[in-house]
């Protein structure tokens, strides 16, 4: 386990059990820390303790506990990384390669890197919510990431994983197994929440204010009250945050919830394909807030009424509720 730093309420019992009467090792003793630990504290102080004078004294000896930052201590150097950057749009390894290569001076990529995140190379930043030099860079300062070895969060229910969805599902046998996602607009605004049978393809579409759990759970709730009971058995969502919460949505449906692998939307690809018909009516890179609920109405409809070669080029509508329409 690795050493943490006493915290100030550490320090205020160090002071009370002092008062006390205790003994350096009855007070480490009581706080669970090395005896040495509190010896070297309470010397550090050479009057009597005050934890307000101990918490002010580490916050200085941290300040000035680091090694000056290399960049800052070159600051022509610094001004030419930032050129190479704004001007040549050379990556910061590029840069840091041909420093070396001249023999002008040694600065690894992740220095540069580090000091564009934390510091912006010393640049001043021109509004709120600005960036920086990043948006100079090639992929703006993401973090890229291989297969497999990106981090997710876990759900907060019930996690049955998509493996385990019995054959049936699988193969599409019944009505009642939805698949859900969620498109969006601009970041921050609104967002649309789509859900797919996967056998007949009915889909259902409908507007959450925000991309958040809340949102989208009063949207599934508004979605699902359109149809029978009878035709809702089970969900398997898309791993974004948004649907970790989805609790109260199987109690309310009484429904059991399948998680695919992370990042791995080809097992949810009715969906993704369904996603990608009702883009042609929601662009990408365009703000939902002005478009309507009757627009979201209209576009659910108009696919559901869309004959499928998979139905028999039936549609949705007349397969989910036994009816036959004249659309011709």
């Amino acid at each position: 386990m690795g050493y943490h730093h006493l915290t100030i309420k550490e320090r205020e019992s160090i002071l009370e059990l002092l008062a006390r009467g205790l003994s350096i090792r009855g007070v480490a003793l009581r706080l669970h820390r090395s005896p040495s630990t509190i010896s070297r504290e309470i010397r550090r102080i050479p009057r009597h303790y005050s934890p307000s004078e101990a918490q002010a004294s580490y916050h200085s000896r941290r300040q000035h506990s680091h090694k000056p930052r290399l960049l800052e201590q070159l600051p022509e150097v610094c001004a030419q990384v930032i050129e190479m950057i704004r001007e040549h749009h050379w990556s910061p390894q590029q840069i840091s390669q041909r420093l070396k290569l001249e023999n002008k001076v040694t600065v690894s990529y992740n220095t540069i890197y580090r000091h564009i995140e934390n510091h912006n190379l010393n640049l001043p930043f021109s509004s709120h919510g600005d960036t920086g030099i990043r948006r100079n860079l090639r992929h703006k300062g993401r973090k890229r990431h291989h297969p497999g070895d990106r981090k997710h969060r876990e759900p907060k229910v019930d996690y049955i994983p998509i493996q385990e969805r019995p054959n049936f599902v699988n193969n599409r046998t019944r009505i009642g197994d939805w698949e859900i996602d969620t498109i969006l607009g601009n970041v921050g605004e609104s967002v649309l929440v789509t859900a797919v049978e996967r056998l007949i393809r009915y889909t259902l579409i409908q507007k959450a204010k925000r991309k958040n759990g809340q949102s989208v759970n009063e949207a599934l709730t508004t979605m699902f009250d359109q149809i029978p009971k009878e035709f809702v058995l089970s969900l398997t969502p898309d791993h974004g945050t948004e649907f970790l919460n989805l609790a109260e949505i199987r109690e309310k449906l009484g429904v059991t919830i399948y998680w695919p692998d992370p990042y791995a939307p080809q097992q949810r690809g009715t969906n993704e394909n369904t996603n990608g018909l009702i883009r042609e009516y929601f662009p990408k890179n365009k703000s939902l807030e002005p478009r309507t609920d009757e627009e979201v109405k209209s576009c659910q409809w108009q696919l559901n009424h869309r004959p499928r070669k998979v139905l028999d080029y039936c549609t949705p509508e007349e397969v989910l509720f036994d009816k036959v329409l004249h659309l011709v």
